[in-house]
Parts: structure tokens; sequence; C-alpha cells
């Protein structure tokens, strides 16, 4: 699994159709928990210089902030 920094690179750079596919395949592995476990993780280190990009990932996800 990725770090939270990289899959909220990896968020951001996908299409809409790409981040439905992105939450059904997840979903279908029954590892989304996984990602959010890590965005969120990397969102409320305070000395994690990514923690914005891991919000934004949340967000864009449907989580709120």
């Amino acid at each position: 699994m990725l770090n939270g920094a990289d899959i909220a690179a990896k968020i951001a750079g996908l299409q809409k159709e790409e981040l439905d596919r992105f939450m059904r395949e997840h979903l279908r592995r029954r590892d989304l928990h996984e990602v959010v476990a890590n965005l969120n993780a990397s969102a409320l280190a305070k000395d994690n210089p990514n923690s914005g990009a891991a919000r934004k990932a949340l967000i864009r996800l449907g989580f709120t902030d």
C-alpha cells in the first residue's frame, strides 16, 4: 500500500472518470479503509509537509474536512 503522500498525489492526478474507477476498485478489494486511514494519518500529522495534499485528497474522495 502506498503512503499518504503518494496516494494524495495519485488522487490529485485522476480525472473524474478515473476517480470513480479508483473508488470502485478499492471498494471491490475492500481496502478503501486503508487508503482513507493513510490519508487521514498524513493529514493529521503536524510535521508532515504533505498534510494539505492529503486533506485535499480526502475531500476529493467525498470526505469532509
